[in-house]
């Protein structure tokens, strides 16, 4: 089973990059320069978009092998074998239009930047909403910057910024009593969905990795897709599993 899997999602992740542009590419490297902030700081880390202020994802990534302080996340195991479970149905959905796994990333945003290649050495599911889903009228820029514990996706189209992050650390403990009582906070579903000054925040846990999704838009009061919650509640519920590789032994 874990062979099958392995290769499916590799060819996905191959399937995931195309060709960039040297405008790409300068974006990528400002990109992975943010990614590389984040990866070092527990501060928030912002992704520049045009017009629009970017999203803020809270990224906490040190961490030593040893049983871990309560300040300090550790790594959570993966459900792999739901993961198998879910992406056969996955590709039994699209089966209609996409005969094999390496094509089934059309359905998905496309990333253009060069890191997006390092999609394979990720361990955990990189999950991305379908284009379906996203409803955008013209193709998205989109930006994938994989790590090995985590993720983070920008999809980048007119008047809209959507961004979604994925981490398999966790903290022992949350380090307040604000955060604790967000992380009880969800609905009958498993999510958290909340309004925020420029648009919608969901986060949700699948498979032992915590998630979340985060739409901006340039005029958020006016735009529906920011105004209200049913947006956001789509993509989470339509979210599609696109690469992430186990480790040897899981």
């Amino acid at each position: 089973m874990k062979s099958r899997l392995n290769l499916g999602i590799s060819m996905l992740a191959v399937a995931l990059l195309s060709t960039s542009t040297p405008a790409n590419i300068a974006q990528a490297q400002e990109r992975t320069s943010t990614a590389r902030e984040r990866a070092v700081s527990p501060q928030a880390g912002q992704l520049q978009a045009s017009r629009i202020r970017p999203a803020t994802l809270s990224v906490a990534t040190a961490f030593q092998p040893r049983p871990p302080r309560p300040d300090r996340p550790r790594v959570m195991p993966i459900d792999w074998g739901q993961v198998r479970e879910d992406l056969q149905r996955q590709n039994a959905q699209f089966s209609d239009n996409f005969t094999t796994a390496a094509r089934l990333p059309q359905t998905f945003p496309r990333p253009s930047n060069n890191e997006a290649a390092q999609v394979a050495r990720t361990r955990l599911p990189v999950l991305l909403p379908p284009n379906a889903t996203l409803r955008l009228a013209n193709t998205p820029r989109v930006f994938l910057f994989p790590q090995e514990d985590f993720y983070t996706a920008s999809i980048n189209a007119p008047g809209i910024l959507i961004e979604v992050f994925g981490t398999r650390l966790a903290h022992t403990e949350a380090p307040d009593p604000v955060t604790l009582r967000r992380l009880r906070a969800q609905d009958p579903d498993g999510y958290r969905i909340s309004r925020t000054e420029y648009g919608v925040e969901v986060n949700f846990n699948r498979y032992g990795a915590a998630y979340s999704i985060t739409i901006e838009c340039e005029f958020p009061l006016s735009d529906d897709r920011c105004s209200e919650l049913e947006y956001g509640r789509d993509l989470v519920e339509n979210i599609g599993i696109v690469a992430g590789s186990p480790e040897e032994g899981e």
